[in-house]
């Protein structure tokens, strides 16, 4: 699938203009829970220079995408991934090129204090091990690099199936498992957990996250000017401070 260039300088100053003025109706995003803490930082800088307030929808990038399918009314969509993208696209639902807008890393995390497993091969020897569900992003990658390390068969009657990253993320803060896969991102956020190691880049498929304008955007001019703010310098910088890599950033 292919993905739309940067918008450059000039064409983003002109896309955010229709949207700089107070009083209007949010700007709606639906985006992938591991988004949760970056997006909003981003929709703060976005308000900052006038442009429309935002609300959000996070969750899984799957159940996201069904719900558009369904006739949920959205301006934008950020997946986790680009196969759930691909599936908007390809039923019609994405008004023009899905941009690719951010990296993430694969890692293990372990509660803090835990002893960390230093290996991929040492969580032969943990117990139970947190997940997102197979049909999300984050579980896909993380069954994907267990499969190519051949931890998977051993492992998987150890794997626990959360509806997101972040409740896996969630149950290893709370002590619940003793190891977690998730994005690096989401373990910067949560102190009660600490990163074992980072899962070889080359054991799963590159995570990238595609973000695009819907074709039955409610203010899609507005939506517009957001996703292009999302690939200003701005908003690098807060994507880059979270821990993702800003692959659309203007330079």
């Amino acid at each position: 699938m292919g993905y739309a260039r940067p918008m450059p300088r000039l064409a983003l100053l002109f896309a955010l203009l229709p949207a700089c003025t107070r009083g209007e109706d949010p700007v709606v995003v639906f985006a992938a829970a591991s988004l949760t803490d970056a997006l909003p930082a981003v929709a703060d800088a976005w308000r900052a220079q006038g442009g429309a307030p935002v609300v959000f929808n996070f969750d899984a990038s799957s159940r996201l995408a069904m719900q558009i399918e369904q006739g949920a009314a959205a301006d934008l969509y950020l997946s986790a991934d680009e196969r759930w993208m691909a599936r908007l696209v390809e039923g019609g639902r994405v008004q023009g090129e899905p941009v690719a807008l951010l990296g993430n890393r694969l890692v293990v995390v372990v509660p803090d204090g835990a002893t960390a497993p230093l290996s991929p091969q040492a969580l032969g020897a943990a117990g139970r091990v947190a997940v997102a569900d197979a049909e999300v992003p984050a579980g896909r990658y993380a069954r994907a690099s267990l499969e190519a390390l051949g931890l998977l068969p051993a492992l998987a009657p150890r794997l626990v199936s959360g509806d997101n990253v972040r409740t896996a993320l969630a149950w290893v803060a709370r002590g619940e498992v003793d190891a977690g896969l998730v994005y690096a991102t989401d373990a910067a956020v949560e102190p009660a957990v600490k990163v074992a190691f980072a899962m070889p880049e080359d054991s799963h498929p590159p995570i990238r996250y595609p973000a695009a304008l819907l074709r039955e955007a409610p203010h899609p001019e507005r939506g517009a000017a957001l996703l292009a703010f999302c690939q200003s310098p701005q908003a690098a910088a807060v994507f880059t401070d979270a821990g993702f890599t800003a692959l659309a950033a203007l330079r």
